[in-house]
């Protein structure tokens, strides 16, 4: 059956994002490594939270490769736009015609972009906890994402700007890291509250581009999994198998 998830949409309030637990390697840590490496760009986005009282997201939800976005496919595609636009460039010069395309931006910076991508987005097992006054998102291997229904805030820390909000549709967490390196997170459930669409943006001022990748998760029985995958840029999707301990 098909799911519907609401179009992006714009508004919303305060974010925390919770560090407890994070292991080496995990997608904060990469985050910090990259902001490190490229240099807080500030951003006067002032989010409110909607007064649509939000549906229930609660549950333990597993990615549907099928339904998601391959990282590998989508930097082949970026690199794709980029050929097309070198091409573009040379036909203009050769002609000794100007030209005022997009900005080409750096493609190293653009494949370290992908990979962070790789890492931002592979937690396959979400875990979600939420009543009346806040939404936790734990992620598998990374660090949560909280948000609390009281207190608009838009906060600023150590390694930059972290906001969320409900915008009526969807839950929104931004991460704002230094020189203009921004990830954000769109939690969409659909209509029949089987499926939960996870948006994830990156954009960084050095490539020129934003990176998307969009995964479906659906609701799964955490005692009944008996195998773990995550989906790579060097070797695809690799599966292992889990042991399920039993009584």
């Amino acid at each position: 059956m098909k799911r519907s998830f609401p179009a992006d949409t714009r508004v919303g309030e305060h974010c925390g994002l919770e560090k407890a637990a994070v292991p080496h390697g995990s997608a904060l840590t990469a985050l910090v490594l990259f902001a490190i490496l490229h240099g807080c760009g500030g951003n006067d986005l002032q989010p409110e939270m909607s007064a649509v009282p939000a549906p229930d997201f609660s549950g333990h939800w597993e990615v549907d490769y099928a339904r998601s976005d391959s990282v590998q496919n989508q930097l082949n595609s970026t690199f794709r736009e980029v050929q097309r636009e070198i091409r573009r460039r040379n036909d203009a010069a050769e002609k000794g015609a100007s030209y005022h395309g997009p900005a080409l931006g750096n493609v190293d910076t653009l494949f370290a972009l992908a990979k962070m991508a790789e890492l931002v987005v592979e937690p396959a097992l979400l875990h979600i906890d939420q009543d009346a006054r806040w939404i936790r998102i734990e992620r598998e291997n990374s660090f949560a994402l909280v948000c609390s229904l009281e207190a608009a805030q838009n906060e600023a820390n150590r390694l930059g700007r972290e906001i969320c909000w409900w915008d009526g549709q969807q839950w929104n967490f931004i991460i704002q890291l230094p020189d203009g390196l921004n990830v954000a997170h769109r939690f969409t459930r659909s209509g029949d509250g089987n499926s939960v669409a996870q948006r994830t943006r990156l954009s960084d001022p050095g490539t020129g581009h934003d990176f998307v990748v969009t995964r479906i998760f659906g609701r799964y029985d955490p005692a009944q999994r008996g195998y773990s995958c995550t989906e790579t840029l060097s070797r695809g999707r690799v599966c292992t198998t889990e042991n399920i301990e039993t009584e």
